[in-house]
């Protein structure tokens, strides 16, 4: 579904569940950016060099009117809003021909109206597992040890597993094999 028709979309609903006066939660995955060279919809303008650039504009123009939107809205003084990458560009050409040599790519994540302050505020070096009990803090429930899993919660003080041993040792750690795991989940 196109990024445009999805947030409009998603506005409704979101006004739908707000009414219902209990506890929710929404989550929505937009698309345009993520093919290479990016789709282009009705909202997109043409004022860069190249089709992945005004995409990328375009959606970063609907995602911020969409979080402008939820402010605006009764229910956001009490909303959590988390805006999430899953992965880095698809478009590797476009990136290695529009950023400087060794620049450092990093999967864009935010974390807006938490119920919580962060308590380590450099960047910290984390894993997708990681955002899992991150996103249950931002929401304001407490997690004993600060770790669910092998996430760790970014907001507090506790270094994830990737600080703790390194991502490289990390992912050589998670690669292993487990008897247990093919056993008693893989049948």
């Amino acid at each position: 579904m196109e990024d445009s028709k999805l947030i409009a979309y998603a506005k409704q609903e979101l006004a739908s569940l707000s009414q219902e006066n209990k506890p929710f939660s929404f989550t929505m995955l937009t698309a345009d950016t993520h093919h290479i060279s990016g789709y282009v919809c009705e909202n997109c303008q043409n004022q860069f060099g190249t089709q992945y650039e005004n995409v990328l504009s375009c959606s970063s123009k609907q995602i911020y009117e969409f979080v402008e939107w939820l402010k605006a809205q009764p229910f956001y003084e009490n909303t959590t809003v988390i805006v999430i990458g899953d992965h880095l560009s698809m478009d590797a050409q476009f990136i290695r021909e529009n950023t400087e040599k060794g620049y450092k790519r990093h999967v864009y994540n935010c974390f807006i109206n938490s119920a919580i302050e962060p308590e380590n505020v450099q960047n910290r070096a984390f894993t997708p597992m990681d955002i899992f009990p991150t996103t249950l803090a931002s929401l304001g429930c407490e997690i004993e040890g600060d770790r669910l899993g092998l996430g760790t919660n970014l907001f507090s003080k506790r270094q994830t597993l990737a600080e703790e041993i390194t991502i490289d040792k990390l992912n050589r750690e998670i690669n292993k094999s487990s008897d247990y795991y093919l056993e008693n989940f893989i049948k």
